[in-house]
């Protein structure tokens, strides 16, 4: 049995992956501050595992702290997954595909195989992320914003005027179509802003592809999104480990018990 594991830039989920290929019930949490102990109690208990398959956007310390944490549960390292040209059917748009964050590379992998299908892949997460993958399954490139909370934070921290404002009102409502005090104005405008950039997505890469694609959002930001979009979405939340999955059934993996983590996950996402 293989545990997979997508590390992100604030939470981490897991899933086993049975012999048979079956994707287990998935956990998630937030890591931030934890111990190579904490990782172990986390993501080991319950059933034994063989090996684990991960990929991660944290860094160095994250990664190495999941790396021996899998070495004192399994007597071996993590196989981290890397951004490829091409993995289980997919053609990585980027001109140098190691540049393409590979929890963008793997929710587009575990997307196009699901669908078999033009689709956009919308991350909402710290950032969000959308990819598009035309019918044939070559991934033409996407956008990088911030997500819904980061705009919050960044408009509270660079104008003293709302802040002052931000705390004196409740919390915005799905069903309201305009603002009537700061702290709403601030919220469901900036989520509206991603929603309206993924519906965009959605009529560009119709236009792009010449047919109308799926959409499949994910991330943790993503259920807050759902009610604001236009287009209708199928939520995945596992969606990357579903691309871990495929990965590991189709061998497309960086494999080895270690690897030298030289990365900056701050250079894409």
């Amino acid at each position: 049995m293989m545990l997979l594991v997508d590390v992100g830039n604030s939470r981490v989920k897991w899933a086993r992956l049975d012999a048979g290929g079956g994707l287990g019930e998935q956990s998630a949490a937030p890591y931030a501050g934890w111990s190579v102990e904490d990782w172990r109690a986390a993501l080991f208990g319950g059933q034994p595992v063989e090996g684990v398959l991960a990929a991660s956007v944290a860094g160095d310390a994250a990664d190495s702290a999941l790396d021996a944490a899998t070495r004192l549960a399994t007597g071996r390292g993590v196989q981290f997954v890397a951004s490829t040209r091409e993995a289980a059917g997919v053609r990585n748009g980027y001109a140098d595909p190691d540049l393409l964050g590979v929890d963008r590379w793997v929710a587009v992998v575990g997307a196009y195989r699901r669908t078999r299908a033009a689709c956009v892949v919308a991350d909402i997460g710290t950032a969000a992320t959308i990819d598009v993958v035309a019918s044939g399954g070559s991934h033409q490139g996407g956008y990088i914003v911030p997500g819904p909370a980061l705009m919050v934070a960044s408009l509270l921290r660079s104008t003293a005027d709302l802040a002052a404002h931000h705390g004196s009102s409740g919390a915005a409502r799905a069903d309201q179509p305009f603002a009537d005090n700061t702290r709403d104005a601030i919220e469901l405008g900036c989520r509206l802003a991603v929603a309206a950039l993924v519906d965009r997505s959605v009529a560009d890469a119709e236009r792009a592809t010449g047919v109308r694609p799926r959409l499949l959002l994910t991330g943790g930001a993503a259920p807050g999104l759902l009610p604001h979009l236009l287009t209708a979405a199928e939520h995945l939340p596992e969606l990357v480990l579903l691309g871990l999955a495929e990965l590991a059934r189709a061998g497309g993996l960086i494999l080895g018990d270690q690897r030298t983590i030289t990365r900056d996950a701050g250079t894409d996402v």
